[in-house]
């Protein structure tokens, strides 16, 4: 009975087993001992296109690679060992010859005594997978060279926009310097107001292109917070007194006055959050309010928001606001204009910093954005005020506002002082309060007071101030309105001993307190004018600019200061100039006819090595502004950069300065794995894959390129530097990525000259890949 069982368990198996070979879509082949095919399953033939009978018989290799043959000895020797084969990728031959990519594993065959007989191996097709990941890795490519198509073509269009704005905005700027009426002063100020409206638009545009092609980067420098986050209040301060709204800014007085960050971008940060809640607030206040959270000796962790009483937000569209050009509806673009960027870059912006822009709103009821930040804080410096506050300790104050949020803020601040602040919200209760001060013989030493109010406004407050003579307090009048010569004008005909403009800075607010009380006064408040700094050594300034109102703006300003201007309208112009003669400084403009910006720093970089020349500091001048752009101008040897509309204040800086001009930054490294492998959603095997392809085609590639360079086959050569670029772009190989571009470029323009050169480049930065 026993053995009755075991035959038909052993029929059982036999059958299970020739079902699996039938029915299995991989080939699954048996082997002698010496390599002769004894088993090819219907998988099989289906893989090889080779029938059974036609197998059977033959020697494994007729269905190997010559070159891997080798495989054979290991599997032989490794079954004869009695062990498997782990998988491994190889080529196989199909019935025509045709290679194609295979899955391998084998194992031993041993007959009914356990002895090895010989081998099997089961062999997947991968065709199907290989053909995936190339039209993966040729979508990928088509992504990116999209993305960096658009890329620059958004640098393009900035740069023949900011052409023509640099000459508006400098020669509005250099205008304004001069003498005349107010009703032309103020259209001079309307046309710079609308032409910085316009590059704040371009510069939103770029910001956004640089968010999604990775080319963002955040400075680190020292700068001093309070006056940062004053600022860009004030540059809001027009608009919400414009809207009959008051904008408020409240700063804890523990904040530090020095960190260590990018003051530019926490300035636009703030101004696109004020603006936003200026632009859709009719009524109220927008309050402005930074405090400390954790402070420790080298770093300081805030709460930055913005609130305002405005429209408010309806809790479905509160993720929909952070997405580019949006707007709550579409109306609302009508309504209050704007491109519908400034949350998105604002969030994006938040992000780099390493914190996460919050909202809270109610639909009807305001909003109130927030972030928490972390900033560094120096070693520590004296505050600007501290050297005279002790004089003010101890001095009392009325505080007269009927806003609730500027009543609060105040009188912290003078209270951070040392100063006892009182508080009350109409001119009645305060002439009322100032009476009693007075009767108890303990009369308040100042009042600020809000010039509009409801009821009676502060100019009355201070004409009975000034007309009773019980009432000693000092008064100082504050205001929202941007007639400030009108405003002063009214002040001192009420009799007011100083005023303020709102929003109120602190050291504006120090300012007034000490000349109201006698105190000494906060230094560095008033901004000196284009041409009131001090005397600078007279420079000879080699000026290269085709355009002829940009080279008006320069030269009148570097004149009017004393220095020396030659100039050049391309970079042909350029050389010849810097042969004849010695320049302290060379301001160079990077895109032009003849010979661009690029072409002429390195030739005369090579020029003062050939002549042993010390080399002299050039100055890029350009209205391209990608991360990228700077690093082309760093490698052809200028020595600083100066993005166009130019500020003229910083070009006078950089022209005057003793020093050497800061250097441009360091060279990006030779690929940006971190954020390639942040945008493959952290999946290192895809990345590999990425880099692998790239390893694997460039080669092919890079003597495509040769060839068809010597052939003079320009079609192709720029084909090939196009899937080349692409290859790079997959992991953020930036250097790979730009000289693949300029080749593409040169061959799409058919640039004879250009191209050697070009192509050493790219044989450069894949060799250092």
């Amino acid at each position: 009975m026993s053995n009755r069982r075991a035959d038909e368990h052993a029929n059982g198996a036999g059958g299970l087993l020739s079902a699996v070979l039938a029915s299995c879509r991989d080939a699954i082949i048996a082997c002698s001992s010496d390599g002769v095919v004894e088993e090819w399953n219907r998988g099989a033939e289906e893989v090889f296109g080779i029938s059974r009978d036609s197998a059977l018989g033959e020697s494994i290799t007729r269905f190997i690679p010559a070159d891997r043959r080798d495989e054979i000895d290991r599997l032989v020797n490794e079954s004869m060992a009695g062990r498997a084969v782990a998988h491994y990728e190889t080529q196989r031959l199909r019935s025509g010859g045709e290679s194609f990519p295979a899955a391998v594993c084998g194992f031993p065959l041993r007959d009914a005594a356990g002895q090895v007989t010989g081998f099997a191996t089961i062999e997947r097709d991968l065709t199907d997978r290989v053909r995936g990941a190339q039209a993966l890795r040729e979508a990928l490519a088509a992504a990116e060279s999209a993305s960096q198509t658009k890329s620059r073509f958004l640098a393009n269009v900035s740069h023949e926009l900011r052409t023509p704005m640099n000459a508006i905005m400098g020669m509005t700027s250099l205008a304004l310097e001069e003498q005349m009426q107010p009703e032309l002063r103020d259209c001079l100020e309307t046309i710079r107001d609308s032409a910085d409206t316009m590059v704040n638009l371009i510069n939103d545009v770029l910001d956004l292109s640089r968010f999604e092609c990775d080319e963002f980067e955040l400075e680190e420098v020292e700068f001093e917070f309070r006056d940062t986050i004053e600022t860009a209040s004030k540059v809001l301060g027009a608009a919400a007194h414009a809207k009959g709204i008051e904008l408020v800014c409240r700063i804890a007085p523990d904040t530090p006055e020095l960190v260590i960050g990018d003051p530019a971008r926490m300035r636009q940060v703030l101004t696109n959050l004020i603006g936003n809640a200026v632009k859709f607030t009719s009524q109220g206040h927008v309050l402005v309010e930074v405090s400390p959270l954790v402070t420790e000796s080298t770093r300081c962790r805030m709460r930055l928001s913005v609130s305002d009483t405005g429209i408010g937000i309806n809790e479905k569209d509160q993720v929909r606001i952070f997405a580019p050009f949006t707007q709550v509806d579409g109306s609302s673009i009508r309504n209050y204009g704007g491109s519908g960027l400034g949350l998105a870059i604002t969030r994006h912006l938040v992000d780099c910093f390493g914190s996460k822009l919050q909202v809270e709103s109610e639909f009807g009821r305001g909003s109130h954005f927030w972030f928490d930040i972390t900033l560094p804080i120096p070693e520590k410096k004296q505050a600007k005020s501290e050297h005279v506050a002790d004089q003010l300790s101890g001095l009392s104050a009325l505080v007269v506002d009927d806003n609730t949020a500027s009543r609060s803020a105040l009188a912290e601040q003078l209270g951070a002082w040392g100063m006892n602040a009182d508080t009350v919200d109409s001119g009645d209760e305060a002439l009322r309060k100032l009476r009693r001060s007075a009767d108890a013989g303990n009369p308040y030493d100042l009042a600020i007071i809000d010039a509009q109010m409801p009821g009676m406004d502060g100019f009355s407050v201070v004409s009975h101030i000034e007309g009773e003579r019980t009432i000693k307090t000092k008064p100082i009048l504050m205001s929202s309105t941007i007639d400030r010569l009108e405003f002063s004008r009214r002040c001192a005909e009420a009799g007011a001993t100083a005023f303020v403009s709102k929003p109120i800075s602190q050291s504006q607010l120090f300012n007034a307190v000490t000349q109201a009380t006698g105190a000494a006064a906060l230094e560095g408040e008033s901004r000196l004018g284009l041409y009131d700094r001090p005397h600078a050594a007279p420079r000879r300034v080699l000026l290269v600019e085709d355009t002829p109102a940009n080279r008006k703006v320069v030269q009148r300003v570097l004149q009017r200061r004393g220095h020396e201007v030659i100039v050049a309208v391309n970079g042909s112009e350029a050389i010849e100039a810097f042969k004849s003669g010695a320049y302290d400084l060379v301001l160079m403009d990077v895109q032009m006819p003849i010979m661009d910006g690029l072409q002429a720093t390195e030739a005369i970089r090579d020029l003062e090595r050939e002549e042993s020349r010390q080399p002299t500091r050039i100055l890029a001048m350009t209205a391209h502004n990608l991360r990228g752009d700077r690093e082309r101008c760093r490698r052809a040897g200028m020595n600083g950069y100066l993005a166009k509309p130019l500020d003229l204040a910083e070009l006078l800086d950089l022209v005057e300065s003793e020093e050497d001009s800061p250097r441009m930054e360091p060279p990006t490294p030779a690929a940006d794995l971190p954020t390639a492998l942040a945008r493959l959603r952290d999946d290192k095997g895809l990345l590999c894959d990425m880099i692998g392809f790239f390893l694997e085609d460039s080669p092919r590639l890079r003597e495509t390129l040769r060839e068809s360079h010597q052939a003079g086959d320009y079609a192709t050569l720029h084909r090939t530097a196009h899937s080349l670029k692409g290859l790079a772009a997959n992991f953020d190989a930036h250097a790979a990525i730009e000289a693949a571009r300029d080749l593409e470029d040169a061959a799409k323009n058919e640039e004879a000259d250009a191209i050697p050169a070009l192509l050493d480049r790219v044989d450069n930065t894949c060799d250092e890949l």
